[in-house]
């Protein structure tokens, strides 16, 4: 590496600090988790917390991909293939709540920090809290990590006589406590012979699943009923109703029609009071016009279909 680099700093020093980008100076997040080697004890790699924001993504970078680290932050140079991170630290541990255990079954405390070298990711030597129970007096100590043996997920394991006398780095500090949501969870009072049977569970589950759709395919058959008898009897009220109004109307025309009816005839009678009738029309001294009998007007008598016929004057 070829940025600018502390002496040496611990892991606490490190972790929140806001790791930017050096192409596009935009920021990956705060520093959540760090990756070390057990087996090497070199810190490898990085992860940044995305802080929950739904269109951004946690990311994880190589150590050596660190350009610098700053009081407030670190450069990254970006571009590595998150394959290749991966492969890089399938190995590692971010060593967070760690127990230490000597070689000889006891449990000696709780490791808290740890202090490296910037420059080449190398731990310097891993700094613990002893427990209540061990003999060691309160204080933060210090561990050489070429007395470490082995490291897991949980635990620490270490030579017994490097930890039977390890180096003061601080005097009465006390172990960290247990959080209070973990101590008093009443998961971790459950018997394991006492926990739900999960395919039982699913069991329950689903016949409640299956008994709430029953009941409501049966409040929609209820509804879809009661609806049809409100529209049949909206229906037959509807149909009421039009026949009322049509023999009403029906009627208003009849009465028109027969107010008609008598004034029609009432004005044929007063035209035809005066015509003559019966006897008198052979007085009356208005020409006439004598028709042959045989004489016929065939638009009156033939159908349009016949040829016109016609009768031959003598």
């Amino acid at each position: 590496m070829d940025g600018s680099f502390p002496q040496s700093m611990l892991k606490s020093e490190l972790l929140n600090r806001l790791a930017i980008n050096l192409d596009t100076a935009e920021e990956f997040g705060p520093i959540a988790e760090i990756w070390v080697n057990g087996r090497t004890h070199q810190v490898k790699g990085i992860g940044c917390s995305a802080g929950g924001l739904l269109n951004r993504q946690s990311r994880r970078f190589l150590w050596s991909q660190i350009g610098s680290v700053g009081r407030d932050g670190v450069v990254v140079k970006a571009g590595a293939r998150i394959e290749a991170i991966d492969e890089h630290l399938q190995d590692c541990l971010p060593l967070e709540e760690i127990e230490l255990w000597s070689d000889h079954g006891d449990r000696i405390g709780q490791l808290t920090d740890y202090r490296f070298d910037p420059a080449t990711g190398n731990i310097l030597q891993y700094l613990f809290v002893p427990a209540e129970t061990s003999p060691l007096p309160a204080g933060l100590y210090a561990l050489a990590p070429v007395a470490v043996i082995s490291t897991g997920r949980r635990r620490m394991m270490a030579e017994d006589t490097a930890l039977s006398a390890p180096d003061l780095v601080q005097a009465g500090v006390q172990p960290p406590r247990q959080p209070a949501s973990t101590a008093q969870s009443p998961f971790n009072r459950i018997p394991l012979d006492k926990m739900p049977d999960p395919r039982r569970s699913w069991d329950a589950a689903v016949k409640g699943t299956q008994t709430m759709r029953d009941q409501v395919n049966e409040q929609f058959q209820e509804g879809r009923h009661k609806l049809g008898a409100e529209a049949q009897d909206r229906r037959q009220k509807l149909q009421a109703e039009a026949q009322d109004k049509l023999g009403g109307l029906l009627g208003s025309v009849k009465k028109r029609t027969r107010g008609l009816r008598n004034q029609l005839r009432e004005a044929v009678t007063d035209v035809t009071a005066g015509l003559p009738s019966g006897p008198n029309l052979r007085d009356d001294k208005v020409p006439t016009i004598d028709v042959d009998a045989m004489e016929l007007w065939p638009e009156d008598d033939l159908p349009p279909e016949h040829p016109t016929y016609r009768s031959d004057r003598r």
